[in-house]
């Protein structure tokens, strides 16, 4: 079947339906996943709004009035699903009966691309993301010059742990529109993925380029770096991650100081690496696993004892938390404190005498001298 002409116009002109899928199960209990599929989907609608903006009138692109009923026709079967699915309240709309009724329309009409991009949006909105990709897959083929479509495959390619399509993908929208920050961002995370580090770099650096609010693209550059052995300059481009970050993004400023504080120590740095988590605030370095990587650097110092007052610190407010108590009691044995290790255990016996810990701890105690 020949390329219908129409078919490029009207994809765009359905991409308008296209929401965000903030309801998946397997994607909304992860950040990550979830960030990057909302990211796709925001991609498509404003892509949409500026291609519906400059598009040609109807009859500059119906070359036959017949031909237009014709795809007027199909989209008229679809609207009534789409009308249903974007004003559906959420959690009450029977995906698969509209998956059905999708599926009917779409394989009476095998050549119109934007029904079955539908069709694949419905699927992925269920989380079966092997037909999502069969259907948006069709669509490419009847329309390849889709850029937002092939960004959407391409991530739904990297959630099935297969980055070589994904990069096949988002190659493919990088040629579209090469000057879209967004694409080469997710076409160095597909090379990342495959192992290949000094090309995900490229691309990370490219969307930086382009685009220089998009920190993302600064942490994957510094991921490279890392597995490329290039620890120093990884702390440099983490530092410019930092500096960028918004004051209303605090929770991933408080990731990238965690993290060039950990490249700081594994430079042999600790005490910088405890200047830069200087930054964080009192409730932050309150949260155990920063307090165990700042009793980590104090350690690396050579100074456990200081590693011992980031518990005793939190257990000040929190007397009845016998963990603490134990963690303070560790480092105390380490810096061979035994008087203050022994009010540890006390304190632990008192919260409860029948913990496991007590046995360990006293055990380590009575190997100090003294």
């Amino acid at each position: 079947m020949k390329h219908n002409p129409c078919h490029r116009s009207d994809t765009a002109s359905r991409w308008r339906y296209l929401v965000p899928m903030t309801e998946k199960r397997n994607i909304r209990h992860n950040p990550v996943l979830f960030g990057m599929v909302l990211a796709v989907m925001l991609t498509i609608v404003i892509f949409c709004a500026v291609f519906l903006q400059n598009a040609p009138g109807p009859d500059e692109r119906m070359p036959s009035p017949v031909q237009k009923q014709t795809l007027e026709d199909i989209e008229a079967q679809f609207e009534p699903l789409r009308q249903l699915y974007m004003h559906q309240r959420r959690g009450k709309i029977d995906l698969d009966k509209l998956i059905t009724q999708a599926k009917e329309i779409a394989e009476k009409h095998p050549e119109f691309a934007p029904g079955q991009l539908f069709v694949g949006q419905l699927y992925f909105d269920k989380g079966d993301l092997t037909n999502a990709q069969s259907y948006i897959d069709k669509s490419l083929k009847l329309d390849p010059d889709q850029g937002p479509v092939h960004l959407l495959a391409g991530n739904i390619a990297l959630m099935q742990k297969d980055p070589k399509t994904a990069a096949d993908h988002l190659s493919l929208a990088v040629k579209l529109e090469p000057s879209n920050a967004q694409y080469w961002l997710y076409l160095g995370q597909s090379y990342f993925e495959q192992s290949n580090w000094s090309q995900a770099q490229e691309c990370y650096e490219k969307a930086y380029a382009l685009d220089s609010d998009m920190i993302l693209a600064l942490n994957g550059k510094a991921d490279c770096q890392v597995k490329q052995n290039q620890i120093a300059q990884a702390v440099y481009t983490m530092q410019q991650a930092i500096d960028q970050s918004p004051l209303a993004k605090r929770k991933t400023k408080v990731v990238y100081l965690r993290k060039q504080a950990r490249l700081l120590s594994e430079l042999g740095k600790p005490n910088e690496a405890l200047t830069v988590m200087g930054n964080l605030t009192d409730a932050e370095k309150a949260q155990l696993p920063i307090a165990a990587e700042m009793a980590k650097y104090w350690d690396q110092l050579g100074e456990p004892g200081k590693a011992a007052e980031v518990y005793e610190q939190l257990l000040a407010k929190d007397l009845r938390n016998w963990d603490l108590a134990a963690k303070a009691a560790q480092w105390r044995i380490k810096a061979g404190d035994k008087d203050k290790a022994q009010q540890h255990l006390l304190h632990i016996q008192l919260i409860n005498p029948d913990l496991p810990i007590i046995k360990s701890l006293q055990d380590s105690l009575d190997q100090l001298p003294g």
